[in-house]
């Protein structure tokens, strides 16, 4: 039990989502300390920010206060999942000099005393007991900080008897308590990268040198939102590191409050951050031995994942969901709202499935047990698809050609698309919706073939380009495009097709861009979506250039905003915006286009400010628009 534990501290750790390593620093080398000096001389200018005596431990009193809150898109679903971690610690730190250099210096860190240790991850207790404090932030453990000659921490190194949670916590704690970028200079601005992200900040010194702040003013980027590259924030940081006349290192006192959203309003992450840092008493103590080493070395802002990086993942989203208590539900609900929240159940028993995928077909067993609702059956499946190992794919297989799934007209289609949902799909599963393809085709059943010709379309875009899965399974959604007879039929046949993201895409929806039905065109440009020839983007501009229907220009506008836009696209994107082009009702898609490419070229501003004077707009649009104005204008230095 404990091993499960430690891996969803240390998921929680690593700012509440995964980010992965960084290479290793290998520049550090163990040296012997300087010791023919005890002191290094008080510096006349500015730096180093701190002075140290080798062998001179230092003991603080610190009081850390940590809330985040981060919301993200669970694989397999749309909708925002949020997790809230808490840290409150209270203790003692100390620093021993270990080396003194022109260069630089090495530090000691230690953690002393701790009298509170509250750690929470989604209700969770991570630190629960004395106990687990001793396993985990041992007294015993230290961290060496590397400092550059003027007094900035350039590296953490551990050994590899620190616990991983230990690491994370004297990481972060150390990045916050020394400045990673210092000048000789009043004052300065820099960028820096933190574990939450590129952020930009203000230095200055004040009080005759006595202290220095830090003011950050905007996060460029957050790790734990990488797949988000445009957002909106309020911040609000300020750090004060203080040192006493004699030069030496005083107090810390950082307060910081991050909001971020999407750019839509969605949120994003929060931050709550207070940091006091206090001088409580110093005393000589001799050097650890030379034979000490510590060659685990980790930038300021590095987040390291230890241990295994998916079960942990899964650990920490099933927050205590095991297959009993997943089987217990369904099987005593009759509809999915009995659950509870859909998206948190969801969550939790995909996670459960994947820690253990030998129960999965107990899933199978319950959806076959008689008078199960189509709803529940449908939930089951989305489980299955969710958890997407090959006992998973194995189990929906089975059912989806079962009489129990059949027993309903209405949902059966909707069950066979779950068989598309699957992001590693084995070829047996394509082979199945092809066999199923056909069979519908056959007997004249509409709505199982469009469902497998769906599915099977998805599967297409998780195969290597060009394998001879991919070509087996594309065949009957070309086939069935070339023999469409209705506009009703072509669309159905264009969206399938678009699913598989194939080359062949471009040849055979392109046509249809200037087809006389609106819906027919809608399904054309979703198609070009995915397509990966460069030409599908110049294709859906041209054709766009010349719709008028406002609900297929918002296809238009959302195809375009899945493929790549340099300058000279959205040059043209502008021109048509600017001419009048865009039709009323139209705004909130080409925003969505405008909002991730913020900084892309000087298009995007012009298409914000011609927005900005079109009238009747909703209110939620136009303080969209005026924010994404604000932005544009704030990252060109207006």
């Amino acid at each position: 039990m404990r091993r499960s534990k430690l891996a969803v501290r240390t998921a929680a750790l690593t700012t509440l989502l995964l980010a992965g390593a960084v290479p290793a620093w290998h520049f550090f080398h163990r040296s012997a300390p300087v010791v023919a000096t005890p002191q290094a001389a008080v510096s006349p200018s500015r730096l180093p920010l701190y002075q140290w005596t080798v062998g001179e431990e230092r003991t603080y009193h610190f009081v850390w206060n940590d809330l985040q809150r981060i919301a993200f898109t669970v694989p397999g679903g749309e909708e925002l999942q949020r997790f809230d971690g808490v840290m409150n610690l209270d203790g003692e730190l100390t620093l021993q000099a270990l080396e003194v250099r022109e260069d630089g210096a090495r530090l000691r860190l230690a953690l002393k005393r701790l009298s509170q240790h509250e750690v929470t991850f989604s209700g969770q207790s991570l630190l629960p007991d004395a106990a687990a404090l001793q396993e985990h932030l041992p007294e015993s453990a230290s961290a060496w900080l590397e400092l550059n000659g003027q007094g900035a921490l350039v590296g953490v190194r551990y050994s590899d008897a620190e616990p991983p949670m230990f690491r994370q916590f004297t990481q972060s704690l150390a990045a916050e308590l020394f400045p990673t970028e210092l000048r000789d200079a009043a004052e300065w601005t820099a960028v820096e990268s933190t574990h939450l992200g590129q952020v930009e900040a203000s230095f200055q010194f004040q009080d005759e040198r006595a202290r220095l702040t830090r003011r950050r003013t905007r996060y460029q980027s957050l790790r734990a939102a990488s797949q988000v590259p445009t957002f909106q924030q309020q911040l609000s940081s300020l750090t004060q590191f203080d040192r006493d006349p004699d030069g030496f290192l005083a107090a810390v006192s950082l307060n910081e409050i991050l909001d971020a959203t999407h750019t839509d309003g969605r949120p994003l992450l929060s931050r709550r951050v207070r940091l006091r840092l206090t001088f409580s008493t110093r005393q000589q103590k001799p050097l650890p031995p030379l034979v000490e080493t510590k060659s685990i070395v980790r930038a300021p802002s590095q987040l390291v994942f230890e241990g295994d990086e998916e079960r942990a993942l899964a650990t920490s989203q099933a927050a205590g969901m095991t297959v009993d208590l997943m089987l217990e539900a369904l099987a005593s609900a009759n509809d999915p709202s009995a659950v509870g929240d859909a998206g948190t159940f969801a969550r939790r028993a995909i996670a459960a499935l994947k820690l253990e995928p030998h129960r999965t077909g107990e899933l199978g067993a319950l959806f076959k047990r008689p008078g199960v609702a189509p709803a529940m059956r449908e939930l089951m499946l989305d489980l299955l698809a969710g958890a997407g190992h090959a006992e998973a794919q194995a189990v929906l297989r089975e059912l989806i050609v079962s009489k129990e799934a059949r027993e309903h007209p209405g949902a059966h289609a909707m069950m066979v698309q779950r068989a598309g949902f699957f992001k590693a799909p084995e070829p047996e599963t394509g082979r199945l919706l092809a066999r199923m393809n056909a069979e519908a085709r056959a007997s004249g059943d509409v709505g199982t073939e469009r469902a497998s010709a769906y599915a099977l379309g998805a599967v297409v875009s998780h195969l290597p380009a060009g394998s001879p899965e991919a070509a087996e399974f594309l065949r009957p959604l070309e086939d069935a495009l070339l023999q469409a007879d209705s506009p009703e039929a072509l669309e159905h046949s264009l969206r399938a097709l678009g699913n598989s993201g194939s080359e062949r895409v471009l040849d055979l929806a392109s046509p249809h861009l200037r087809d006389a039905s609106p819906t027919v065109r809608a399904a054309a440009a979703s198609a070009l979506r995915s397509a990966p020839q460069d030409a599908a983007t110049g294709l859906l501009l041209e054709a766009l250039s010349s719709e008028t229907e406002r609900a297929v220009q918002a296809v238009y506008l959302d195809a375009l905003n899945g493929r790549t836009l340099g300058g000279a696209e959205l040059e043209r994107l502008s021109v048509w915006v600017i001419s009048g082009g865009l039709a009323v009702g139209a705004d909130a898609p080409l925003l969505n286009v405008l909002s991730a490419r913020m900084d892309d070229s000087d298009a995007v501003l012009r298409m914000l400010q011609a927005l900005s004077l079109r009238p009747g707009q909703q209110p939620a649009t136009r303080a969209r628009v005026m924010a994404l104005m604000a932005q544009a204008s704030a990252s060109r230095g207006g």
